[in-house]
This record gives structure tokens, sequence and C-alpha cells, in this order.
């Protein structure tokens, strides 16, 4: 109805942007100029659309000029565009000049996948270290489990998934999970922050330079973000990252049966870029789930998990935040 309306077709960009369908923005910026419609933001648009979809090392829209702010906006996707293509040793260098104004998780995940690709000793430095994983049974820190797992159900009520999360086959809950004056919630919020605590204290010393270990570990534990998820028959995470967060997490509450001869379904993967850079790195390891079982690991670190064939999986979830 208002094809000249600028706005909306830079919100219909950013919608098909959040669900990651990088080949719908080249269509939609050619109706856009098609109905006359112009803004420098679409730049940034065409820049994405080439960097997920042009296989030339260093195609003209991606590395054209660009003001900072544009610039800066690309940063990360000429990364994922090397990657892609197999330019390993330029998404190296890029990286190492991204690092002077980008500290964000999105940018250290890549960098755990080209360091790793090209035999960098800085992979080890950022995720050797066996203790940045760490595994704990909460189940004595935590409401009886069908109880939880009750009360988790009864705020199950979206439909599908949201946009730009990685849940498949399942649904999320809305608003501040952490944040519910609910007894139950109350209990397993106190349940988490103590593992947080003891988490915090086995870490490796303090790096400055390193985007986990730098930061401060005498600040009381605040969360970015909290939810649970419940997966269906067939259901699993995306492998991602949690940019809003310094530690993350993975709280297991009601969990499928296992099936023999099913592998890793259902399992937690850690640090397999998604398939869709197409560099052929596996997972640096499994974690096999438990009722009652709290995994947390690095913001930035890629995970996810494999579909299981049936059955319920229902998990809560939690960003730590950055120390103040």
């Amino acid at each position: 109805r208002f094809p000249q309306a600028q706005p909306l077709w830079e919100t219909l960009l950013n919608v098909q942007l959040r669900r990651a369908d990088y080949r719908a923005l080249g269509d939609i910026l050619a109706r856009a100029k098609a109905a006359g419609v112009s803004s420098p933001e679409f730049a940034i648009y065409e820049g994405i659309h080439s960097a997920e979809v042009d296989s030339e090392p260093k195609p003209s829209k991606l590395f054209g000029e660009f003001p900072e702010r544009f610039d800066h906006a690309l940063g990360k996707w000429r990364v994922r565009h090397f990657l892609k293509v197999g330019e390993i040793s330029e998404a190296v260098e890029l990286i190492d000049r991204e690092f002077q104004r980008d500290q964000t998780a999105e940018l250290w995940a890549y960098a755990a996948t080209a360091w790793r690709l090209a035999g960098d000793p800085r992979s080890d430095w950022l995720d050797g270290d066996e203790r940045l994983v760490n595994v704990t049974d909460l189940t004595y820190d935590l409401p009886p489990l069908d109880r939880l797992a009750e009360t988790l159900r009864r705020l199950h009520v979206a439909k599908g998934e949201y946009l730009d999360q990685s849940v498949r086959g399942g649904t999320q809950t809305d608003g501040p999970l952490l944040s519910r004056i609910d007894p139950v919630i109350r209990q397993l919020r106190s349940g988490i922050v103590g593992a947080v605590e003891r988490y915090r204290e086995q870490l490796p010393p303090v790096d400055e330079a390193h985007p986990l270990l730098r930061q401060r570990r005498d600040r009381r534990t605040r969360f970015s973000g909290s939810w649970s998820v419940r997966l269906r028959s067939g259901g699993h995470h995306s492998n991602h990252v949690h940019p809003l967060g310094w530690i993350s997490s993975a709280l297991y509450i009601a969990l499928p049966d296992e099936v023999p001869g099913e592998g890793h379904a259902g399992w937690l993967e850690l640090g397999a870029p998604p398939p869709e850079l197409g560099t052929g790195l596996p997972p640096a390891s499994f974690i096999q789930p438990h009722p009652g079982q709290l995994v947390l690991l690095p913001s930035w670190m890629w995970h996810g998990t494999i579909p299981f064939p049936a059955g319920e999986r229902l998990t809560v979830a939690f960003d730590v935040a950055q120390p103040r």
C-alpha cells in the first residue's frame, strides 16, 4: 500500500536479515529501487547480501569505500565471507584489524574459527583451557525437577520460534525468567548464582587480553538475559553465540529417553561454527546432558545441539552480564 515508504523497506530488510534469509535481501533491494526508493542504509544490506551470496574473494559491494559507520557495520560480514570462500589467511589478518574497533562475541567466535583453521597458536590460548567449560550437577541446589518442569511448561505459551534465536522446532519463554517472583524460580535463581560464583573462582588467572578472563570477578552476578527452551521431537539449537553475555549456559530440566544407536542425539556440541560457513570444522567436544546438569561456557564460544528423534527437551538458559 505504501511502496515509497523508505522505513517500511528498511524494516522488511531487517526482518529478513534477522531470519538469516540473506538471498532475500537482493530481491527486496531490487524491488525498492524499482519503486524509486533509495537510502544510504541500503549499502549495508547490499554488502551483507554480497557477503553471503557472492563467491569471489573480494566483491565490490562488500569491500568498497564506505563511511566509517557503514564500514564498521560490514566488518564481521567481511570476516564471514573470507571464511565462506576459504580465504583463511585474509580472515586472520582482517580479524586482527577489526579487533581494534570490535570486541563483540561474534568477532571472537569468528576468530576462534579462523585461528583453528590456520593452526594459529592463539586458538589454544583462546579456548584450549578445559576450565573455560564447566559441567556440574546442580540437582540438590534446585527445586524438585518435576515441580520446576511443570512451572516452566506453564510459561511456554508461544506458538513458534523467535526471529534471530537458535531454537529450531520448539518454543522459548518471554521476558527475563530469573526475575520472576515465583518461589520455584527464586530457588532456581539462587542455585544458579551459587554455581556461577564457583565457576568464576575456578577460572584461570586474569588475562587482560582474553575476552573471558580479563573481567573482574569480585562483582555480584547480574544477568543480561534468562529464559527456558522447550524442544519438541526433532528439535535442536543451531550453532550460535550469545552477543549480550559474558558467561552462557545450559541447565537441563527434562530430557527425552535415550535411544540406542542414535549417537549424539540431543547432545550439546561446542566449537563448531555454523554449517553455512562451509569450514568443515567438527565440534571441538560434545557434552551428554543429564537432568539437573548445568553447563557454563564463554558466551563467544560456538555451541548448538544435535537433533533428537522424539520426546521433550526442557532447559533453562541464561547469560551472565559482564561485570561492572
